[in-house]
């Protein structure tokens, strides 16, 4: 029989989660699990967040905001928020 993710997930919570006496152990069953399916990971889940500083306005970017093409970074490894890159175009 093969399961869904929204299966699995159901199993969860009725087994590790509303099956469990208190909220603590609860809590430490998701633990564990969130651990055990990590070390399953054929790659890291997990990836750094770095910060850059517009050169233009002097805003502080997450890399989380910054999409996977490098939009907004300069050849020069400086980096433009989208309101100053996109200031001098007309609406």
């Amino acid at each position: 029989m093969t399961y869904t993710v929204t299966d699995i997930t159901e199993l969860i919570e009725y087994h590790l989660v509303l099956g469990e006496q208190d909220d603590a152990r609860a809590d430490q069953n998701i633990a564990q699990l969130m651990r055990n399916i990590e070390a399953m990971s054929t790659r890291s889940l997990w990836e750094p967040i770095t910060w850059s500083t517009c050169e233009g306005c002097g805003a502080w970017v997450s890399s989380e905001l910054i999409g996977p093409d490098g939009a907004g970074e300069c050849d020069d490894g400086g980096f433009y928020c989208s309101e100053c890159r996109f200031a001098d175009e007309e609406p």
